[in-house]
């Protein structure tokens, strides 16, 4: 008895917002687009920023001394 209720209201629920999409569409559009451009920045963003995170990585170098021992780089310079 609960499910059919439940199947019911979700089904009218769904018909609501279907008549509201169809009223609201111009709406519903520039909501998409804003949301699609938040996306696409925040992502572009992420990528950058793990790329200049792995360029810094690859920038940090050791030094060696002459018994073939790692030596603790300076971290405040970065060489190119």
């Amino acid at each position: 008895m609960a499910s059919i209720v439940l199947k019911t209201v979700f089904e009218i629920l769904a018909a609501a917002l279907l008549i509201y999409g169809f009223m609201h569409e111009r709406e519903l559009i520039k909501f998409e687009d804003y949301l699609k451009m938040v996306i696409v920045v925040n992502y572009r963003r992420y990528k950058r920023r793990k790329r200049l995170e792995q360029i810094r990585k690859n920038r940090d170098f050791r030094l060696v001394s002459s018994k073939g021992k790692t030596v603790t780089p300076v971290k405040d310079y970065y060489v190119a």
